[in-house]
């Protein structure tokens, strides 16, 4: 904290510094202090990042080397060969350079901290295409005209800020999905966002006379370069691009109206545009919405798959014991009330553990769920087609069964389970097994049946001895 506290107290005296001394100075290395001091910044992140998790910062660090590049020519232009600006130089390219790798950074931070978050992705570009798109038709490109740019300024102006509002877009999914949230992921996309806001003022801000841009558009951009060292030298920085919390997607009316609202912009302003006779890109339209319309409808799809397998998480919750993964007390009910439609040859066996709660009591909880799940596996193994074993609760366990000899070949397979030597917390133990046999009825319900095993079951434990089978026919 003291070196960040320093660090932002350095930058925001030669912030003020160059917001307050007259134009006419030379004010270029103060911009150059800040913009290099970004970099030391960027290094220590970088050190501090576990081995494994440095991309992002490698490539941030890389974006300030080309940044300092770009702003040295730009500056050189202006102040050594008098050109009245240095955009739309040769400066641009490393500057455009810069841009795409710091959103190669912040989709580095996507997919790590939001572990591999596709969605995330599809949404930044979503929203860089549909903000970049209504900035350009509306804004950037009637001012660019205005000014005669080159193609090569208006090449880079559109470059820059369809990269920065990605960047944007996936930061600030990482700040909005993340329950907690990270100072430096913060401050990275303040950087970002004010950095957006530089581009696309210094294009608007231009001297007709002379083509320079305003020289206040330069304090947003300091602005940017200090957030950006701060967020480097916070002291939680190492845990920006470790895995973080797994981002929620939910097909809700907010996320449908944002996804619409996304893909009918560049449409709606540039057909507004027309019917006002005002100067519109076509060709831009026309690729935005190509490009929109099948990321909605991709992003659209893979949230409606997220709630269909939500939902049937929800559903096996609700219908397995969470312990043994069996059916549940409910699951067996529901399949038992359709398996009275037709009764025919069919039993449910009612099965207690006999010497189970010894075995709880003198080895654990942890060793007694262990032997539950041993018996579960022994019960499910060569199940037949059409039978089902459940976990009714605690140790009873319920086999519903069809068939004339299914009974009999059942009670072979829990006969053997009596007569295994199971492990329990690395311990050998032997249990027996109290079975209720009760063979359907016409016009009985489940209650019926389940309480003529159940009773059945308590006949046979009757005569309950450790490591055999009792069984009893109710």
């Amino acid at each position: 904290m003291p070196l960040l506290r320093l660090y932002a107290t350095a930058t925001a005296i030669l912030v003020a510094a160059y917001a307050l001394l007259p134009a006419h100075l030379n004010r270029s290395w103060i911009f150059l202090l800040v913009t290099l001091g970004v970099v030391p910044a960027v290094v220590i992140a970088l050190r501090r990042a576990p081995a494994g998790w440095r991309m992002a910062w490698w490539l941030l660090l890389a974006a300030m080397m080309l940044y300092n590049i770009g702003n040295s020519i730009w500056i050189w232009l202006v102040e050594a060969r008098g050109h009245s600006t240095g955009d739309g130089s040769f400066a641009e390219l490393f500057l455009t350079g810069g841009s795409v790798l710091v959103l190669g950074s912040a989709l580095v931070v996507v997919v790590q901290r939001g572990r591999r978050d596709v969605g995330g992705i599809i949404d930044s570009v979503i929203t860089a295409v549909a903000l970049t798109g209504i900035l350009w038709d509306a804004v950037l490109l009637p001012a660019l005209a205005g000014q005669d740019a080159t193609t090569g300024r208006q090449v880079a102006v559109f470059t820059n800020v369809l990269v920065m509002a990605g960047t944007l877009g996936a930061l600030l999914r990482i700040s909005c999905a993340a329950e907690e949230q990270l100072a430096p992921v913060r401050l990275l996309t303040l950087a970002v966002g004010v950095s957006l806001f530089g581009n696309v003022a210094g294009a608007l801000a231009v001297d007709p006379a002379t083509g320079a841009r305003a020289d206040w558009t330069n304090i947003a951009y300091l602005v940017a370069y200090g957030a950006l060292g701060c967020a480097a030298l916070h002291p939680p920085v190492s845990a920006v691009t470790q895995p973080g919390e797994t981002p929620v997607d939910d097909l809700s009316t907010a996320r449908l109206a944002y996804l619409g609202t996304m893909m009918a912009l560049s449409p709606l302003v540039g057909g507004g545009r027309v019917i006002f006779e005002l100067p519109t890109d076509g060709v831009l339209i026309a690729i935005s919405s190509a490009a929109l319309i099948p990321l909605v409808m991709i992003r659209i799809a893979r949230l409606a798959g997220a709630r269909r397998r939500a939902e049937q998480a929800l559903h096996r919750l609700a219908n397995s014991d969470p312990l043994t993964g069996l059916p549940n007390r409910t699951a067996l009910v529901d399949a038992l009330h359709s398996a009275l439609a037709e009764p025919a040859d069919l039993a449910v066996l009612f099965c207690d553990l006999d010497g189970f709660k010894p075995v709880n009591d003198r080895l654990g909880h942890a060793a007694g769920d262990e032997l539950l799940i041993a018996v579960a596996d022994h019960l499910r193994h060569d199940l037949r087609d059409g039978d089902l074993v459940s976990r009714f609760g605690g140790d009873e366990f319920v086999i519903v069964t069809h068939g004339a000899d299914a009974v009999e070949v059942i009670a072979d397979r829990i006969r053997a389970l009596a007569a295994r030597t199971l492990q329990a917390a690395g311990t050998d133990v032997r249990i027996g097994v109290s079975v209720g046999v009760a063979h359907a009825r016409p016009g009985d319900t489940t209650d019926d049946i389940l309480t003529r095993a159940d009773m059945a079951m308590y006949e046979a434990k009757k005569a309950k001895t450790i490591g055999t089978l009792s069984l009893a026919v109710g």
